[in-house]
């Protein structure tokens, strides 16, 4: 089962806003046991824990079948086609095609909603209770989280000009470093504004309104909280934006960096990434990708 990754945020959009993209993803392979219980037999990076309670894909698998009912054994290999700490869901990728390999291979037929949920459980081990990550690469597209407790999210239409542009540069974050760097209060006029911009974002990236975008992707809460954790971050944002873009900024917890740019642009702006990094003395990759509409599903 493959899940692509995914990017979050987008500036004022934190821990409710998502969108997958394609060309990277995980992928999860199950085959039933005789025995019960979840075991992971084998992963492409031996970073990846391969204990069932630590590892996403696991803990997704055996909350399927716990929502199921089912007492089965299930045997998961990992191919993990997303780096790690890095901003591109890559524990939520894993998370979801653990949960829907284990409900394809036992032909268990639960529902979005409930393989959601069940990654949703495997993501809150590792990086916390929010959906941004695993909706999209779940459902496809962009995803708007309304609300946790009850689990209620809405898929949001971007514009078919637009596309995306991934830089990651050669460092990592933990997620829980950058959640740990967060401000406990945020000032009035700020969570408005905050507000505001999400609004105009998603309408921006609906209408595929430059204008609106550029002035909507901006998050004032999240990313200066943070910024000692991204060295090159600045740089490359004014880089992309001269370069063409229409709005930067980090990817979830980062280091990974994403734009909003037009097929004119996306050359041009991945290459203004690369030069800014460059220019500080770090190496960086860059990926032009699309939004992936389809999601989550089962490939050869």
């Amino acid at each position: 089962m493959y899940a692509p990754g995914s990017v979050s945020n987008l500036g004022p959009g934190f821990d409710c806003l998502g969108v997958a993209f394609t060309g990277r993803g995980d992928l999860v392979t199950a085959h039933r046991t005789d025995g019960g219980g979840v075991r992971v037999t084998a992963v492409s990076d031996g970073r990846i824990p391969t204990a069932a309670e630590s590892n996403t894909a696991a803990i997704a698998a055996a909350s399927v079948l716990r929502r199921a009912g089912v007492d089965a054994g299930l045997e998961l290999s990992i191919e993990k086609g997303l780096p790690l700490a890095s901003g591109m869901g890559g524990s939520a990728a894993s998370a979801v095609a653990g949960a829907v390999a284990a409900d394809a291979v036992l032909g268990l037929r639960l529902s979005r909603m409930d393989l959601l949920a069940a990654a949703l459980d495997a993501e809150e081990v590792v990086s916390g209770r929010h959906p941004d990550n695993v909706a999209p690469s779940l459902l496809g597209g962009a995803v708007l989280t309304l609300s946790i407790d009850p689990l209620h999210v809405t898929p949001l239409r971007i514009h078919h000009d637009l596309s995306l542009v991934l830089a990651t540069p050669s460092y990592t974050v933990e997620t829980a470093r950058a959640r740990a760097a967060l401000p406990a209060t945020v000032p009035r006029a700020e969570a408005v504004g905050q507000a505001a911009r999400l609004a105009g974002l998603v309408t921006g990236l609906e209408r595929g309104d430059a204008d609106l975008i550029r002035r909507s992707m901006v998050d004032r809460i999240a990313e200066p909280a943070r910024a000692a954790l991204y060295p090159g971050y600045a740089e490359a944002r004014s880089a992309g934006l001269e370069a063409g873009a229409l709005g930067v900024a980090v990817s979830g917890a980062g280091p990974t960096v994403v734009a909003i740019v037009t097929a004119a642009s996306a050359r041009a702006v991945g290459a203004a990434f690369l030069a800014a990094y460059r220019r500080l003395g770090m190496e960086a990759t860059v990926h032009a990708a699309e939004v992936d509409g389809l999601g989550a599903r089962v490939v050869s």
